[in-house]
């Protein structure tokens, strides 16, 4: 019998792969984010039916390292006995010790399913929910020495279906230092014409997964359920920081003029599932949302920190964000009260919130007529003014997030529509720098538009302008002791939808990071 090519090719394949399934493993994919997993994996399965009572806090499954788990199922209590059940419960993940959860969310919000709804159609790459709460996650989530899956109730009990598919990789080594996190949020009033909802929080190096994003229009006043979109703010505190803004709500989910109307739809990356308009008593009906969105072809990778928000009106709002990250998982948010994990509850901002890392702060003022370019002229024109003036009437302070400082959540006009900011303008920040000796330090800003940076009693210096978010280092002169600093910041509506933020960075030659204070 004599063979063709493309058949010869075909039945080495098959030997190749029954030679590799003869010990019953087989070779462990490694997924949309690279992830270093050993080569032969052995598939396992937990399946556990159980109740649960209520104010409790139980581990239902432990697995042995090294693995990954690959697919988790639950259900829960048949929602006609209880109410927004998926709320009630909380799922927690653990991978190897940690005393911090890598997961933290309640149940039906980890899979796309928010606002308590019991289920709507989700189908994308990592989530799947189906009719009377048949809920699917495919995350791949590795350990090396152990994972642990706990569940918390609240005063009401609880009824939990649980498979979990992993693999086993028995004497071989993980050496992918990732782990899968996951974080639930929510506040109750966001902010109208001011701060972008919080999502994300985290420490590098680390990639983002993606977010499901929810959110129940309360504001009668505008009406309108978003005020921009996502915007990520990577590695201020990093060699290269860089800065995403999105534009309107919707059009972070894929979709188009969905402000006031939208047909609920799933897709592969970026969809919105739910869709409705509520009944509530009123002459007009409020919206009810959500949408999901991952990065997956278009990947976001951070090496020092990322920090993310979502524009936002004075609505109900909530969100998961997934991602993978090396190193201890600092919280950024702790779980409330679970009377107030459902919506409709009042759940302010900083309630849930946990304090922030230190990366100083700075004084701003503005915004300032710059149509014509006048604010950077005077700025330029200026005779070096030495310390400044202590009165800071007409100033705020605002502290900086992993280097940035984003002037849209200070300065932000009050005008419905998408992505709302100030064109045309330009705003001043004010810090301090401390130096324990008279040094050069190396300053690292990124903007866009134009900047111009004064030091001391120093001539002011024109950084120039960027047509879009990208750094420069100069080598800047600073007296021992205290050493103010300005920047002034134009703006323009720009290729960033009017994003108006830096990202600064001083650094002494001993490599110390000298920090702005706002003083």
């Amino acid at each position: 019998m004599r063979l063709h090519s493309h058949s010869l090719a075909l039945v080495l394949l098959v030997g190749i792969l029954a030679v590799g399934m003869s010990d019953g493993s087989a070779a462990a994919p490694t997924g949309p984010f690279g992830l270093n997993l050993p080569d032969q994996a052995v598939s396992d399965r937990v399946s556990i039916t159980r109740g649960i009572g209520s104010n409790r806090r139980e581990t239902w499954v432990e697995l042995d390292g090294p693995g990954c788990i690959n697919h988790l199922w639950i259900t829960l209590k048949h929602p006609k006995r209880s109410e927004m059940a998926n709320r009630k419960i909380v799922l927690r993940i653990y991978f190897d010790g940690a005393e911090v959860p890598h997961v933290e969310a309640p149940v039906g919000d980890f899979f796309g399913a928010m606002h308590g709804q019991d289920w709507y159609d989700v189908n994308n790459e990592f989530l799947s929910v189906k009719a009377w709460s048949g809920y699917n996650a495919y995350f791949r989530m590795p350990f090396a020495k152990g994972a642990r899956i706990e569940f918390e109730t609240g005063p009401e009990a609880n009824h939990v279906y649980l498979q979990v598919d992993w693999h086993r990789y028995p004497g071989q080594k993980l050496d992918e230092p990732r782990r899968f996190c996951a974080r639930w949020r929510r506040e109750n009033p966001t902010q109208r014409y001011g701060e972008d909802y919080l999502m994300l929080d985290a420490d590098g190096p680390g990639q983002l997964v993606g977010f499901v994003y929810g959110v129940r229009l309360i504001d009668n006043v505008d009406r309108w359920s978003h005020g921009g979109a996502e915007n990520v703010y990577l590695d201020g505190d990093g060699d290269r920081p860089a800065y995403l803004r999105g534009i309107g709500g919707e059009d972070t989910f894929g979709t188009a003029y969905g402000g006031a109307q939208h047909p609920p739809e799933t897709h592969l990356y970026a969809a919105m599932p739910y869709y409705v308009h509520e009944d509530v008593g009123e002459a007009r009906p409020a919206q009810r949302l959500v949408g999901y969105r991952f990065f997956v072809k278009d990947s976001i990778a951070f090496r020092k920190s990322i920090h993310v928000r979502f524009g936002c009106m004075q609505n109900d709002v909530c969100s998961t964000v997934y991602w993978y990250q090396a190193g201890a998982v600092r919280p950024f948010v702790k779980m409330p009260e679970f009377g107030k994990l459902l919506p409709g509850t009042p759940l302010p901002r900083g309630e849930m919130d946990e304090p922030l890392p230190e990366a100083g702060s700075w004084w701003l003022r503005g915004p300032l007529e710059n149509q014509a370019g006048e604010a950077i002229r005077d700025a330029l024109a200026a005779p070096p003014e030495g310390t400044p003036p202590v009165d800071r009437s007409g100033w705020t302070r605002r502290a900086s997030d992993h280097g940035f400082i984003d002037l849209g959540h200070v300065f932000r006009p009050e005008v419905r529509g998408v992505g709302v900011h100030y064109a045309d303008k330009a705003a001043v920040a004010r810090c301090v720098l401390e130096a324990d000796r008279e040094m050069t330090a190396q300053v690292r800003l990124a903007w866009d538009d134009r900047l111009v940076l004064e030091v001391g009693g120093a001539a002011p210096i024109d950084l120039g302008d960027h047509a879009a978010f990208r750094q420069r280092t100069i080598p800047v002169a600073l007296a021992k002791g205290r050493n103010h600093l300005k920047i002034t910041l134009s703006n323009t509506r720009g290729s960033n939808h009017g994003g108006w933020a830096f990202a600064f960075q001083a650094t002494a030659p001993d490599g110390t990071v000298l920090r702005p204070k706002a003083e």
